[in-house]
């Protein structure tokens, strides 16, 4: 096995480059339904002025924009053309978003955005979303966007390490930097690896990494490797933030499209042999015999017999019954792309994306570990990524790092300060031998230095009483220790939370998307507390109306056939059959069984019940079941043996056919489909009273032109 292999695909000791490649693989384990009708585009789209007006409700009118907008949120699909769906579809859709208008309307001329209680809604769920949706635009969607592009490319970097040591980053970063200059002067870089890299793994392979795609090496290395043109030397060192110190010199190597292919396989496995229990490694008989095996699949498959039905038939794999079909598009780099964790051997992937490979191969027997392999490529293309995936990793290993750097340059252009000065007499006036901060701290304070101010940013002063108040209120800062480390962490939380809300306060100027969101949610609210008022509130279960309701529909529901009977059970099946003897003895009589019962039955709870059920349906593996099955009829007893771990002696008592349900037995059936009538009932008349108060009208011949 190749010292490649060994880093990239085993779990061998935790060197330099095996960090470097599993950094964030370790941490990775770490909208209303569409309406219904045809959303097929069209071969062409006709383009249209967004300002056409398409209806007006009151004094409101719907654009073509408005309405495209709403419906791609509907369906979720941010690019889709309005005039490319179907009339039909875009007639509903705008009958709907009239009913929705005329709501918001009537919510509004009641008064209810003027709520107290509505607008400090409002507020809170503001303040939750404002930051998020900041974050999302002012950093992760742009580094998201960068490492999907890339995903479309797979590359290859050499790398010389200088290890720290003693912590005299000087010397490391000259030597770094005079092995730069000899290899700018013509030094061979892979000679250079082997006699001067402080890892092992470099000195042997020469500082050449495997094949990587984006997040999948170290970032700075990443960005170094998408600077540079194949060949090319990254200008100067670059320090490491794993767990080893020290400095990369990074050439690249080479870099292509990164291929992500599907197909179908078939595994042989060597025959398993034990010996006195333990597991014994195939020997060359074994494998030799497998790939003889697979040889005459192969041979089978050439003949005529389809590649998915010979996996299905001979494969040794969870996927044979799938026919071998990859479970999505596999990739060298990352594996699958749907985040699967199975990865080929080794010699599978350099079959797969060999330079010379085509849509449509079949390999022959590829030998490997894990077995014998026959593989067959179906279709690739390049890249694939899912961008919501990316953007769950991203979140989960690079975001914080990345809001510090966002929250420095902003601290920046806000002319942040801290006073350190005052930070130090804060650190003196309390006792920093307590484990944090509390009220008995705070009474320590003087009247003056509580109101020093602590930290400053244009348009903002936090003072060493606000200080206090924050660390006592806020729970996110009762671990910091009060040492000076501990106050500044819980300084830049303090400041973080307030450059925040200065960012989000005029989030509507500047980004008309987030005043959209906001308005939607507000609006969403007024629907919510007005149907609460007009519909819901008024939807108490009305009985008589109910009983006229189910009048007109009874005949659909109806009580099931029931059986009767009475159980006698007991462990002796010879027990049993005595029983069953004597009743028949006497004419199966009620009043003996319900004696017998009582004194014999074994099943608890049931001696004071007289071995008497409750009435059932017939079903498999019932008792109520057999007595269906063998026709039985009141007063029939028979002998059930083995039911339930024992046997039963069974009397029929009686039939209970099957009858129409009473209103009381019905409501469960129908209540549902009743109050659903009522709730359609009462948002008609109610939209109807509305659209006498805000006339509604639709440009019918725009339409018309628009959706021919």
């Amino acid at each position: 096995m190749s010292a490649t292999t060994m880093i990239y695909r085993s779990n061998y000791r935790l060197s330099l480059p095996f960090l470097l490649l599993i950094l964030v693989l370790t941490c990775a384990v770490c909208n209303a339904q569409p309406v219904a009708g045809k959303t097929d585009t069209k071969p062409s789209a006709k383009q249209i002025d967004g300002k056409t007006v398409l209806a007006t409700v009151g004094t409101e009118t719907i654009t073509y924009k408005t309405l495209e907008d709403a419906y791609r949120k509907n369906v979720n699909n941010k690019t889709l053309l309005l005039s490319n769906v179907s009339a039909d579809s875009v007639r509903d859709f705008l009958n709907l978003y009239i009913n929705y208008r005329l709501k918001v309307l009537d919510a509004k001329a009641r008064g209810f955005d003027q709520k107290p209680e509505i607008i400090q809604d409002i507020r809170q769920n503001r303040a939750s979303l404002a930051a998020p949706y900041l974050f999302e635009r002012a950093i992760v969607n742009a580094r998201v966007d960068t490492s999907l592009a890339r995903r479309r490319s797979q590359f290859r970097v050499g790398l010389i390490f200088t290890k720290i040591l003693n912590n005299d980053t000087a010397k490391s970063y000259k030597r770094s930097v005079s092995m730069l200059e000899a290899l700018k002067k013509g030094a061979d870089f892979r000679k250079m690896a082997k006699d001067s890299s402080d890892d092992e793994y470099f000195r042997a392979s020469g500082g050449e990494m495997p094949v990587v795609t984006s997040d999948r090496v170290l970032r700075e290395i990443e960005n170094a490797a998408f600077s540079l043109n194949v060949g090319d030397i990254y200008p100067k060192p670059i320090r490491s933030t794993l767990a080893v110190p020290g400095y990369y010199i990074v050439k690249l190597l080479e870099i292509e499209p990164r291929v992500a292919a599907r197909g179908r396989y078939i595994l042989i496995k060597p025959a398993s042999r034990t010996f006195q229990g333990s597991p014994l490694p195939p020997g060359p008989e074994d494998s030799l015999a497998a790939v003889k095996r697979l040889d005459s699949i192969l041979g089978l498959i050439k003949g005529g017999l389809d590649f998915a039905e010979a996996a299905k038939k001979f494969s040794e794999d969870g996927y044979a019954q799938y026919g071998g079909i990859f479970p999505g598009y596999y990739t060298e780099t990352t594996g699958y792309l749907n985040g699967l964790r199975y990865r080929f051997p080794e010699e599978v992937d350099r079959w797969l994306f060999a330079k010379s490979r085509k849509d449509g191969d079949r390999s022959g027997v590829i030998s490997t570990a894990n077995g014998m392999y026959l593989v067959q490529r179906d279709s690739s293309k390049i890249g694939g990524d899912e961008r919501e995936e990316i953007k769950r990793f991203y979140k989960r290993v690079h975001f914080e790092a990345d809001k510090k750097v966002f929250f420095d340059s902003v601290k920046k252009a806000r002319k942040f300060t801290i006073a350190t000065k005052t930070l130090t007499a804060f650190l003196r006036a309390v006792d920093t031998t307590r484990p944090a901060f509390d009220s008995a701290q705070k009474a320590k304070l003087n009247a003056k230095l509580v109101k020093e101010p602590l930290a400053k940013f244009t348009g903002y002063t936090l003072t060493v009483g606000g200080f206090a108040d924050s660390l006592l209120q806020r729970s996110d800062l009762r671990g910091f220790s009060l040492t000076q480390q501990g106050m500044e962490q819980a300084l830049d939380k303090i400041t973080e939370s307030a450059l925040t809300e200065a960012l989000t306060r005029t989030m509507e100027t500047d980004y008309p998307e987030f005043a959209s969101l906001m308005k939607e949610f507000q609006e969403g609210i007024l629907i919510f507390r007005i149907e609460e008022q007009e519909i819901w509130s008024k939807m108490r279960f009305d009985t008589a109306r109910a009983r006229v309701y189910h009048e007109a529909i009874k005949e659909k529901f109806k009580m099931q056939e029931m059986y009767d009977f009475s159980e006698i059970w007991v462990a002796s099946d010879s027990l049993a059959q005595v029983l069953a003897k004597r009743l028949q003895t006497n004419n199966n009589r009620a009043s003996l069984f319900d004696s017998l019962a009582t004194q014999y039955t074994e099943r608890a709870g049931y001696k004071e019940r007289k071995g008497k059920w409750d009435a059932l349906p017939a079903a498999d593996f019932t008792i109520a079941g057999e007595l269906k099955k063998r026709g039985l009829k009141a007063g029939d007893v028979f002998v059930y043996p083995k039911f339930q771990g024992a046997t039963s002696v069974v009397r029929m008592n009686a039939l209970v056919p099957s009858r129409t349900k009473t209103l009381e037995e019905a409501i469960p059936d129908f209540a549902a489909q009743f109050q659903d009538s009522v709730q359609k009932e009462l948002t008609q008349k109610w939209l109807e009273g509305l659209r006498s108060r805000y006339p509604v009208a639709v440009e019918q011949n725009t339409f018309k032109s628009i959706w021919k």
